[in-house]
Parts: structure tokens; C-alpha cells; sequence
């Protein structure tokens, strides 16, 4: 942020001190009253004034601008004409700023400052889950910070304040003024001997006052040398030669203190009351960078969580399918939250932990699971346990209800299902500050996403159970002397494969079903 402030009025107080006092007085003792007559008898004081000036870049008679001023801008342009191009884009450039501010930084700071880098982020992933992750970048960010002390914010902001100030003194166009005197001299051609004629100075009246605006703040007693070893930096060579720089910031501080360039706008306006009132911007860029760097790391933290997330459900995906190419849902995808997006509304919102549930009961739970389970295990299975074979019964056919609901569902929100035809009629009446309209289709999203969300959540529970009392199963016929079933040679009878085999394939493919769901239930 700018904190604005007013500088002390550029140049005039000479002028004003010479004969402002002194007119006022005499206009008391005189009772002068015409504002005409008072404002000639200060313009004509006023080319006295300029006539009496060391520098000679006005003729007061003939109101010209002369060769001497054209020349004061050329001496200017050759020394940071070649910056104007370097420095193109400085004015707000985040690369600037980290340097100027990094340059301020502690031996510790810099070492706190690469633990929080994406790099390193990265490599410590590898050996910290996301929690312990977060908690140590949030630990070393938290003293990164306390090493902002209210010294060092200031000498950055300081510092800032001055390289805007330069960059701002440079990229005057002191071209467009000079070809005012000397048409034939060539943009970028600093070793050209101009030949400056006397213009009207009517011309560069307005050129003056901007030029005011960037070269009154020059302070010939700030650290040039430190700013330009940030600009060096930054660039990667020196922008500015220093001496020369030194040179051009003494001579137009001398210049604006005489007075002569609020002079001139006086006299050829013919407006005494002139004053050239200069802007002066403290920049405070210390909190804002503190703050983008925050956003950033968490960022580069949720980036680097979305990634595990993704390749964590690819793993999972492949392993119970065999491919990560699943495509089970007709209607409730992301290709239909398209409409809805538009209306800025979430839309439907568990999309694939309802396309992966699909995918799984339609395609595997119905055919293998169900020849092995209830085939086998409820309906000829002989149990000791009459407990455990009523809750894989209950359990499975749980999920096999799932299995219809989950097709049903997904078919009624087709163009001609229930819940279509309802969102289609409620999104239809969605207009532009329509808020009722708006709550409708709110509401009926919201149903819709229960129904899936409770589909998905029962689904789990009910497979959690099942894995339980299989791999019971797979324990019972790993023992010597089985005791939860009694007729393993019997159920082994209507298979081919080994029953084993099948039912660790079941367990396996189930375990990692209820990782996947539960993925997107931490989502």
C-alpha cells in the first residue's frame, strides 16, 4: 500500500520569499484590490526573478524556452535513457521485491526461508504425511516472520520507496521533450550532438509539471548505492552507472530547489499562484510480500496434497478395477454439474464416490462376490456361529439393495427420471435475482446429493462388515481343524477355483473398495 503524503512545494520558494511578503504588505499600505493589476505586477516581478537565475533555461521577454533547459534534460536522458528499457516493468515487479527484501534477511531467515520452498516441501512429503508436514512448514514460517522486526520493515519499506522513486525519475520521457528542440535527434541515440534551437515555452509547460512530479522527491542524501545494488541484482548488471547517477540526482535537486522550473510554469501560464504540489508514495510492500508467501506455501501444501490424493485414488482405482478409465454413472457426473456451474451452484457434489460405488456393486459385488458369498457361504454354508452368518447375510444383502438403489438413482436423474425432470423444472425457473427460484433448485440439489451421500456411507459400513467376517473365514480355513464352518470340503465342491484364492481376492478388492470411499469421504 501507498501512505500518500505532501512534499514540501517544489521549487517557488525562492520566488515566493523574495517578493511574497513584500507584495502583501504593499497591497496593505496601498489598498490595491484589482486581482488583474496585482497578477501583472507578479509576472512581471516574476521575470526579474528569472532573469536573476544562474540556470539560463528561459527568456522571460519573449517567453522561450531555451537551449540551456534542453540541455539539462539531455544530460539526463544519456545518463537513464539505457535504464528505461531495463527497467520496463519494475514498477510493480514481485521478483524486485523478494530481492530487496531478501537482502534484508538474517543468516537464520534465509535458512528458514529454503524449509518452506517448494523444493524442499516436496522432498520432506516424502518422509511426513500431510499433517506433519503442515506442521513443520507452519513452525518454520512462524519464526521466518518474528525476524520482521518493526526496524527491518521500515528500512525495506524505505528502500522500496526510493527504488519506485528512481524507476518512476527514469521513465520520463525525456525524448518526447527534447525532440520539442531538436526534431533530427534519434530515440536511444545518446551520443548524438543535438543542435537545441529556442522553442515557445507554451510547449513544455505541461512536460515541466510532470517532470516535477518524478524529480522532486529525488533526496541527493538517500542511499542511491544500496538501491542500485538491487536493481543490479535484479537485472543482472548495473542499470545506472553510480557516478553519473550521483551527478544527475545532485544536479536536479539543485535545480528544483532554485525554483526556476516552478518559475517558468508561472510565468508562461501567467498564473503566479502556481504551485507544484508533489505526491510523495511511502510503499509498505513487507506485509503484503509476508502474506503472498503464506498463500503461496499453502498452496504449494494443497497442491502437493491434491497430487497424493489423486495418485492415491489411481492406485486404488487400478486395483480393484484393473483400469483407470471407470465410467459407470449416466447422470450424475461432471459433465452435468456444467449446468449448474453456470448458475454458480455447486451441483452435484459426490460425483465419483457414486461412480466408483456403481462401478463396484454393478459390475463386481452382483457377479463375484455374490456367487462366493451367498452361493455359497449363506446359503449352504454350515455355521457355527449362527451370529456372524446372520450378519454377512444381513451385510451383503444391504449391499445388494445398494446395488439397485444406486442404479435407480442414477437413471432417475435421466431427462424422463423424477429427479431430473425436478431439477430440470426448478433450474428452468432460475433467473438472474431469481432467490426463490434459486433456493428450490438449492434444495432439490441438496436431496439429490443426501441420497448419494447416504447410499455411499451405508454402502461402507455394510463392507466393512462383510471384510470382517471374510477374512475370519480365510483365517478359519487356514486352520488345522476349521471351527466357524463345517462343510468346507462341501462348499469347495461348487467351485473350480480354490476357495482361498477367492475369497482373499474378495477381501482384498473390498479393502481397497472401502479405502477409496473413504478418500473421498476425508475429501
Amino acid at each position: 500500500m501507498d501512505e500518500p503524503s505532501k512534499s514540501p512545494k517544489a521549487g517557488g520558494q525562492a520566488s515566493e520569499g523574495s517578493f511574497g511578503l513584500l507584495h502583501r504588505l504593499i497591497s496593505v499600505f496601498l489598498g490595491s484590490a484589482d486581482p488583474e493589476r496585482e497578477k501583472r505586477r507578479l509576472l512581471k516581478q516574476l521575470g526579474k526573478d528569472l532573469q536573476r537565475q544562474r540556470f539560463k533555461f528561459y527568456k522571460p521577454k519573449s517567453r522561450e524556452a531555451l537551449g540551456g533547459l534542453a540541455r539539462f534534460f539531455f544530460d539526463i536522458y544519456r545518463v537513464v535513457g539505457p535504464a528505461q528499457t531495463l527497467l520496463q516493468g519494475a514498477d510493480d515487479s514481485a521478483a524486485l521485491k523478494s530481492i530487496l527484501i531478501e537482502a534484508h534477511h538474517t543468516e537464520e531467515q534465509r535458512r528458514l526461508r529454503e524449509e518452506f520452498s517448494e523444493p524442499v516441501i516436496r522432498e520432506r512429503s516424502e518422509k511426513l504425511d500431510t499433517k506433519q508436514l503442515t506442521a513443520h512448514v507452519k513452525d518454520a514460517m512462524v519464526s521466518y516472520f518474528s525476524g520482521f522486526d518493526s526496524a527491518t520493515v521500515r528500512q525495506v519499506n524505505d528502500s522500496y520507496t526510493l527504488i519506485h522513486t528512481l524507476v518512476r525519475f527514469v521513465k520520463f520521457d525525456y525524448y518526447f521533450v527534447l525532440r520539442k528542440f531538436d526534431s533530427s535527434l534519434q530515440e536511444g541515440n545518446f551520443g548524438y550532438t543535438p543542435r537545441f534551437e529556442s522553442i515557445n515555452a507554451e510547449y513544455i509547460s505541461d512536460d515541466l509539471k510532470d517532470f516535477l512530479e518524478v524529480a522532486a522527491p529525488l533526496d541527493r542524501e538517500a542511499d542511491w548505492g544500496a538501491v542500485l545494488e538491487v536493481l543490479h541484482e535484479y537485472k543482472s548488471v548495473d542499470v545506472i552507472d553510480r557516478a553519473s547517477w550521483k551527478k544527475v540526482v545532485s544536479t536536479v535537486t539543485n535545480v528544483v530547489r532554485s525554483g526556476i522550473l516552478v518559475q517558468i510554469i508561472q510565468h508562461v501560464d501567467e498564473d503566479p499562484s502556481y504551485r507544484a504540489e508533489v505526491p510523495l508514495s511511502r510503499k509498505h510492500i513487507v506485509e503484503t510480500y509476508l502474506n503472498t508467501l503464506k498463500t503461496q506455501v499453502e498452496g504449494s501444501i494443497q497442491k502437493l496434497a491434491r497430487e497424493r490424493r489423486t495418485k492415491k485414488v489411481e492406485q486404488l482405482v487400478h486395483a480393484i478395477f484393473g483400469t483407470t478409465a471407470v465410467q459407470r454413472t449416466k447422470y450424475y457426473t461432471e459433465a452435468a454439474n456444467l449446468v449448474y456451474t453456470k448458475k454458480l451452484l455447486a451441483g452435484f457434489l459426490h460425483v465419483d464416490a457414486v461412480n466408483y460405488l456403481k462401478a463396484f456393486l454393478v459390475d463386481y459385488f452382483k457377479r463375484d462376490v455374490r456367487m462366493v458369498i451367498s452361493d455359497l457361504f449363506i446359503v449352504r454354508g454350515q455355521w457355527s456361529d449362527g451370529v456372524l452368518s446372520q450378519q454377512l447375510s444381513d451385510s451383503y444383502y444391504a449391499v445388494m439393495n445398494t446395488a439397485q438403489q444406486i442404479v435407480d438413482f442414477d437413471d432417475s436423474l435421466g431427462e424422463e427420471g423424477e429427479l431430473g425432470m425436478k431439477l430440470k423444472k426448478a433450474g428452468g425457473r432460475v433467473v438472474e435475482r431469481d432467490a426463490a427460484s434459486a433456493r428450490q433448485l438449492r434444495q432439490t440439489l441438496a436431496v439429490v446429493n443426501e441420497t448419494a451421500l447416504n447410499m455411499v456411507n451405508e454402502s461402507a459400513t455394510n463392507l466393512i462388515t462383510m471384510g470382517k467376517i471374510i477374512k475370519l473365514l480365510i483365517d478359519d480355513l487356514d486352520r488345522e481343524r476349521p471351527e466357524l464352518i463345517q462343510n468346507w470340503k462341501d462348499l469347495q465342491g461348487f467351485t473350480e477355483r480354490p476357495l482361498r484364492d477367492q475369497l482373499v481376492s474378495i477381501y482384498k478388492r473390498t479393502y481397497y473398495f472401502v479405502q477409496l470411499m473413504q478418500v473421498f469421504a476425508k475429501k
